[in-house]
């Protein structure tokens, strides 16, 4: 997966609700990531127990996860406003 920092800019656009967690910005094809159903456009709110905002926090929690190990990400889109919200936990292994 490749992330990315959501920025203010970057909430307003997507209509996103502000100040919470890391954009998938890409993903690789066959990956696991993939086949767990991460998308380009949904945002990781959490990983493992811990809320996340950037990503230097995501790279440093799946740096102390050992290879194989499974780790759980609550991820999808929050919307300002009445747009609603899809948040779903997948599990993915470290590498």
């Amino acid at each position: 997966m490749q992330l990315q920092d959501l920025t203010q800019e970057l909430t307003t656009a997507l209509g996103y609700a502000p100040g919470r967690g890391v954009l998938v910005s890409g993903v690789e094809p066959q990956s696991p990531a993939e086949q767990a159903g991460v998308e380009r456009g949904l945002v990781i709110y959490r990983v493992g127990k811990y809320d996340v905002n950037s990503v230097k926090q995501v790279e440093g929690l799946l740096g102390r996860a050992n290879s194989g190990t499974s780790v759980d990400f609550a991820v999808g889109v929050m919307r300002t406003g009445a747009g609603g919200q899809r948040i779903e936990t997948v599990t993915l292994a470290a590498r």
